[in-house]
């Protein structure tokens, strides 16, 4: 088969020369020597190309082109967010409380020995503070989140209130320090 298109090849090339000659000598004046000119470098680059496919193999799927390299793939660690805290009112799927329910806080991957719960009114340029509570959270560490529960003491407030959490750990000379955490938490509303 590669003979049979190596043949032709040759042939049309031999052609493809005498005819290039017969352009040149009649400087490009002879419609039908361009015209054959053009025919044959077809014919030429046909076979030139069965030729090349020919020679490539027998394999099922033919191709003359080296296979392009599988992307690299580039993986990167990333960060896991700790400490992330969320509230719920335990039993209600609504952000409303009355004195004497529950707030459920949950601390995503924890990683504080010990968070304070603050809930301020959401009124005014300096909020006041309804209630707080500091939790221990010594054996929650090993757990994937820390789940603590804050009963809402009456105190004759009714509005929305802002819920924070801080993470507090000692420093170097064991004073405590407050770290504010999800400052996105949702406000509450505290019925009266």
């Amino acid at each position: 088969m590669k003979i049979k298109f190596l043949a032709v090849y040759i042939l049309a090339g031999v052609a493809f020369a005498g005819v290039s000659l017969w352009v040149f000598l009649s400087k490009g004046r002879s419609a039908k020597a361009v015209a054959a000119k053009y025919k044959l470098g077809g014919i030429m680059l046909t076979a030139l190309s069965f030729l090349s496919a020919a020679s490539c193999g027998n394999t099922p799927t033919v191709t003359c082109y080296e296979p392009a390299t599988p992307p690299e793939v580039m993986c990167y660690d990333v960060a896991v967010q700790t400490d992330v805290p969320s509230i719920i009112v335990k039993g209600s799927q609504y952000m409303n409380v009355k004195a004497g329910e529950v707030l459920t806080i949950t601390i995503a991957s924890p990683t504080f020995e010990e968070y304070k719960c603050c809930i301020n009114a959401a009124e005014g340029d300096n909020p006041a503070l309804i209630q707080t509570k500091t939790f221990k959270s010594d054996e929650q560490l090993q757990k994937p989140e820390a789940v603590f529960e804050l009963v809402l003491e009456p105190d004759g407030y009714s509005g929305e209130a802002a819920v924070t959490v801080y993470g507090i750990r000692s420093d170097a000379g064991g004073n405590p320090v407050e770290t504010l955490l999800g400052a996105d938490l949702p406000t509450i509303t505290i019925l009266g």
